[in-house]
């Protein structure tokens, strides 16, 4: 199944050519889930993102739905 994935901060240097306003169109496995995603984007800490679909945050073992525009961020920690 495609989904597009869009990276923001400091994730996006981690890809080679990223282009921000077209993100990634990525080819997964039907059933993928959030963390198989970051396993294919070789993102290790999944503690230091977010991943938001369709206005949701997703835990790491949610489904990701075709179609679907997946957005990753940083977690933000401060005060």
């Amino acid at each position: 199944m495609k989904i597009t994935v869009k990276l923001f901060g400091e994730l996006r240097k981690n890809i080679p050519a990223y282009q921000q306003d077209k993100g990634l169109e990525l080819e997964i496995p039907e059933g993928s889930k959030v963390a198989d995603l970051m396993a294919l984007l070789k993102i290790s800490n999944t503690r230091t993102i977010t991943a938001i679909m369709e206005g949701r945050v997703l835990a790491l073992e949610e489904k990701l739905s075709a179609g679907a525009l997946i957005n990753v961020f940083h977690v933000m920690y401060g005060g």
